[in-house]
């Protein structure tokens, strides 16, 4: 009998899968067309996947959409300013492209004090709610101090449910029952299936 995922996502044909493909796709061209690494100073930054964690009552897929941001091989503490700053940009550009789509919120992960998206020591996330998303791109007057300050106000310090304003990544690829679908943006981007990982990696499920 097929698993959940593998009912959702079928051969990598269904229409989920190709409909997440190209969403994936579109956010991280928006991603692309808002950020120029040199002008933030930062190495590198993508739309990496997009997990499937459930199944909605409409037996639509669930979703977790995933940006990532190289903050640079030297950098061993992040400038919190500049993560809020690129966070709101990364949310700026996944919510209209997964508009309809059933997301259990926004993942946007940091990797810092090594190399690349996927080689850097250490990753962090912030976990957004689409509530939160929603408010950002829509609310005007709603820009990236409020973004914050919502953020940090909601944080109830679970680094497993959003909203986690600064938590350990996850690494959707371990669980059992989550998959993670990649789109071609993502590889051409050096993207891992996995969508999450990273060399410092400690327990499972999280680096």
């Amino acid at each position: 009998m097929p698993s959940l995922i593998e009912r959702l996502l079928g051969d990598g044909d269904s229409d989920e899968g190709v409909d997440l493909e190209r969403r994936e796709d579109d956010a991280h061209e928006a991603l692309q067309n808002r950020i120029t690494p040199e002008t933030y100073g930062i190495d590198d930054c993508a739309v990496t996947g997009v997990a499937v964690v459930n199944e909605g009552p409409e037996e639509e897929p669930i979703t977790v959409p995933i940006a990532r941001f190289s903050l640079g091989e030297d950098v061993e503490s992040p400038d919190y300013e500049l993560v809020w700053e690129l966070a709101s940009e990364a949310i700026r550009a996944m919510q209209p492209a997964f508009d309809g789509v059933f997301v259990r919120h926004y993942d946007v992960q940091f990797t810092f004090d090594g190399d690349g998206l996927f080689e850097a020591e250490e990753c962090r996330r912030t976990a957004v709610t689409p509530a939160f998303a929603d408010r950002l791109v829509t609310e005007t007057g709603w820009g990236v101090g409020e973004f914050k300050s919502a953020m940090l106000s909601a944080d109830d310090i679970d680094d497993q449910i959003a909203p986690v304003a600064w938590g350990e990544c996850v690494d959707y690829s371990r669980s059992g029952d989550a998959a993670v679908v990649t789109g071609s943006a993502a590889a051409m981007a050096g993207a891992s299936a996995a969508g999450a990982s990273c060399a410092g990696a400690g327990g499972a499920g999280s680096c």
